[in-house]
């Protein structure tokens, strides 16, 4: 599940983009921008500035200082704890929940649903993975948190079996105790024999201790379904 990073310190780099809270500064009040939470850029150089961004990502007003817009430069970089999200992007087109693989030219467009598939396609590539959400983000600005290739997966099932393909009735079965594939797909196939129609589904979960997001939905592949 997506975590908000209100109210933690958050260190970021000049180039960033992230989702913060305006600070109340007097030229924030004056842009009408104070206490809004807006994605925010903050540029490169010798003297970093923040950008604050409005729709299709085009800047909101002119650069200010960190300051002013509610970040702090020290011996330890530029910081804040009114961030809510790092890794934002603009993307209209991205999917929330499924995983992109990131190269050093960007995103490359197409989604995977199963966080595997995009791992051993980033791994092919020497690229990266990240994962897509829209929980924080203003609408059609999506966070894209980075899941380390190296996170490890687990497994849980799900078999049911039920009178009609279509969708779940009040006369249905349902089991999730499985250690396998095999497993699960034997049980799916005698409740078929049954109920006239049964699946067996896998679904992923990616643990990644050292990332943003320490538990992820790695998503769902159907075993068998007859």
């Amino acid at each position: 599940m997506p975590v908000s990073l209100l109210g933690r310190r958050v260190t970021v780099t000049p180039g960033d983009t992230v989702l913060m809270r305006i600070a109340h500064s007097e030229v924030a009040r004056d842009m009408g921008v104070a206490g809004r939470v807006m994605p925010v850029k903050v540029t490169e150089g010798k003297r970093p500035m923040a950008q604050i961004l409005g729709d299709y990502a085009h800047p909101f007003g002119g650069a200010v200082t960190l300051g002013e817009a509610g970040l702090f430069s020290g011996t330890e970089g530029i910081h804040s704890d009114a961030i809510v999200a790092t890794h934002v992007a603009w993307a209209p087109t991205a999917s929330p929940g499924r995983f992109y693989v990131f190269t050093d030219e960007g995103r490359i467009p197409n989604p995977f649903c199963l966080f595997e598939e995009a791992r051993d396609d980033a791994r092919r590539l020497g690229a990266g993975v990240r994962h897509a959400d829209t929980r924080f983000t203003p609408p059609f600005w999506t966070r894209f948190a980075p899941v380390s290739l190296d996170a490890r997966v687990t497994y849980s099932y799900e078999v049911q079996g039920r009178n009609s393909e279509r969708r779940a009735t009040l006369w249905s079965e349902k089991f999730t105790d499985f250690t396998s594939d095999e497993q699960a797909i034997e049980t799916a196939k005698k409740l078929a024999a049954g109920w006239g129609y049964a699946q067996a589904a896998r679904d992923a979960h990616v643990l990644d201790d050292t990332g943003i997001e320490p538990c992820l939905f790695g998503g769902r592949q159907m075993l068998w379904k007859g």
